[in-house]
Formats: structure tokens, C-alpha cells, sequence
């Protein structure tokens, strides 16, 4: 199958925050109800996959998210007793807003250099050779 890249698909409903998150280490998914991991799956190689879960309440509210892989592009929709929603694609970025990309921003580059530089500057002070006079 190759690697599957990194996907989230998010959803608001009736209170609680539902997520899917494709594209983890060895193909899983997992479902996400309120941040806490409730069904976890295989990423379809072609086709769909439904993972069934519940809403929490009194009583817990079944649902069912169907993942389906078209050619490379997915698409997740959740069911919840018979209404059917279709789940956004949203961009999937690392805990503090850090790029997912996995290279440094560039003023984080500009700001090491800088301190290089002035470590430089003070480590080197008092070593330097007095000019001979001209």
C-alpha cells in the first residue's frame, strides 16, 4: 500500500468533538470522541471501512464513521442515528502550532544564527592580537 500520509477529518456534533486521524504507523486510523481515542481501524487500501462508536450521554448515542479511499483521496462521513454528515478535511499540525512540514520556521533559524554569532563575539573577546603598530 505505500505510506498513507497524515490525515485529519473533524466534526462538531451535538457537543462533542469528533475527529478521525488517518495515516499513523503501520496504516491505522483511530477515532477520536472528545480528544480520548474511542475504535481504532485499518486504513483501507481500496474501498470503505466503518468504525462504530458512541457519543457519550445517557443514554451513549451510537454512531458510525465510513472511511473510503478513492484513488489516494479519502472521504469520512459520520452517521448518527440515520443522519449522515460529511466529515471536513482540516490540516493536521503538531501540538503548539508547529509546522507540520518538520522544519524549523525561518525566525527560529534567524534567531540561532544570531545567538551563534554573539556567542562567537563574546567567547572571542580578550583573545584577540593587538595590531602592529604601522
Amino acid at each position: 500500500m505505500g505510506r498513507t500520509p497524515r490525515t485529519r477529518f473533524h466534526l462538531d456534533q451535538d457537543g462533542h468533538s469528533v475527529s478521525v486521524v488517518l495515516g499513523r504507523a503501520g496504516g491505522h486510523v483511530e477515532v477520536l470522541v472528545d480528544g480520548k481515542v474511542v475504535r481504532q481501524g485499518r486504513v483501507p487500501k481500496q474501498g470503505v471501512t466503518v468504525l462504530r462508536a458512541e457519543l457519550p450521554g445517557q443514554p451513549p448515542r451510537p454512531v458510525a464513521v465510513t472511511l473510503g479511499n478513492l484513488g489516494g483521496d479519502f472521504l469520512c462521513e459520520l452517521d448518527v442515528e440515520g443522519d449522515r454528515f460529511l466529515m471536513p478535511r482540516v490540516p493536521l499540525v503538531a501540538p503548539g502550532g508547529a509546522r507540520p512540514t518538520g522544519r524549523p520556521h525561518p525566525l527560529r533559524l534567524l534567531r540561532r544564527s544570531y545567538r551563534r554569532v554573539l556567542r562567537r563575539m563574546v567567547s572571542h573577546q580578550g583573545r584577540h592580537r593587538p595590531r602592529p603598530a604601522a
